[in-house]
């Protein structure tokens, strides 16, 4: 009996095939429901995403910024790279899009062309971004505030060992935590929204605690919720994943070789970070909502982090083999996002309170 299915099945598809019109019908209904579908998930995780996580959930997150901060400040240790790890892409394919300068001068050079007196960083994690504020002038002091601990020991031994006192943190939960009206002149969140799952709260405590003409600096992974994939995606990802020599291939410090970009098991992710990707695709429609923006640039990502996640430490500046493989894989992600089949998975924003006309 199940034979007899089979070759139905296919009976009936090599039929469709020798009809033109039905067979395109066809394919556009298959991708029209897993479109449907695509929607459908996002919507789950909007729901989801209004539910708080349980202490145990947040003791989870704490502890594991705690582990990502003592890893990123360890400058020694070697670790596998992620695409926003790598120098290459970042001065080749992501800066391009900030007018050839790093994101830290961009900013400085278009919003703070005197340093702002006083910023916040929100998830601050190991401190690079408001060390990195100060050194290139953005501000002449910051606050830092985490949900770990351990993190902002951290931070707090990192500022004493690059010699800036003007540097201050807490730690302290981001979702529940009351800013100080009109206290910062800057407030950046870099790579951290994505986490949190009281977005509402935090944008109304932002926009209480920006002193008038402020500004918000987010950089932020905009993609599907909890980094699940669409097929399609996967399927693009694999195919330019292909394209590499087996030499950039090879994950982490080992030898094991990448050979497929797969789908993350939604309940290892729980398990490992219970607040990764939680709000992706609420960053943008939020501050939308709530705040002026004045800039946003989406720099792609689409495809780059599926295909690099763990294996950008191989490509060398020195080595125009691994430049060229790069430069393909880009014309390649700008390609499918400007067709408009996918969007841009990270993007920069500034942003202001509503009742300001712009930048100081």
């Amino acid at each position: 009996m199940s034979g007899r299915a089979g070759g139905s099945a296919k009976g009936w598809r090599e039929c469709l095939k020798g009809v033109p019109g039905l067979a395109a019908g066809y394919r556009a209904l298959r991708a029209g429901w897993w479109r449907l579908k695509d929607k459908a998930r996002d919507r789950w995780w909007l729901l989801r995403a209004s539910l708080p996580l349980s202490g145990t959930g947040k003791g989870r997150v704490s502890s594991v910024w705690g582990e990502v901060a003592r890893e990123r400040s360890d400058a020694a240790a070697e670790r596998a790279m992620g695409w926003l790890d790598c120098e290459l892409v970042l001065w080749d394919y992501v800066f391009p899009r900030f007018e050839g300068t790093d994101w830290y001068r961009y900013v400085r050079d278009r919003y703070c062309r005197e340093p702002r007196e006083l910023a916040l960083s929100l998830c601050c994690g190991d401190g690079h971004v408001e060390r990195d504020f100060l050194k290139y002038g953005l501000c002449e002091a910051a606050e830092g505030i985490d949900i770990s601990p351990e993190a902002i020991e951290i931070c707090q031994r990192e500022a004493a060992a690059a010699g800036m006192p003007r540097l201050r943190y807490r730690a302290a939960d981001v979702e529940r935590t009351r800013l100080p009206e009109r206290r910062y002149d800057v407030v950046v969140a870099w790579m951290a929204l994505h986490h949190l799952r009281r977005l509402s709260h935090v944008f109304r405590e932002v926009r209480r605690a920006l002193a008038p003409g402020g500004i918000f600096v987010a950089n932020e992974y905009v993609g599907p919720a909890r980094f699940q994939m669409p097929r399609r995606r996967l399927a693009v990802a694999n195919e330019l994943l292909a394209m590499l020599p087996e030499e950039l291939k090879r994950m982490g410090l080992g030898e094991e070789v990448k050979e497929r970009c797969d789908p993350v098991p939604l309940a290892r992710m729980m398990r490992e970070d219970p607040s990764e990707g939680v709000s992706s695709v609420r960053i943008l429609p939020l501050l939308r909502q709530g705040f002026r923006v004045v800039e946003q640039i989406e720099y792609g990502g689409t495809f780059l982090m599926l295909v690099l996640s763990g294996i950008a430490q191989n490509f060398r500046p020195e080595n125009p083999e691994h430049r060229a493989v790069l430069h393909r894989l880009y014309a390649a992600e700008r390609e499918v996002i400007e067709s408009g089949e996918f969007a841009s998975d990270f993007a920069f924003v500034i942003a202001q309170r509503p009742e300001d006309s712009g930048p100081e």
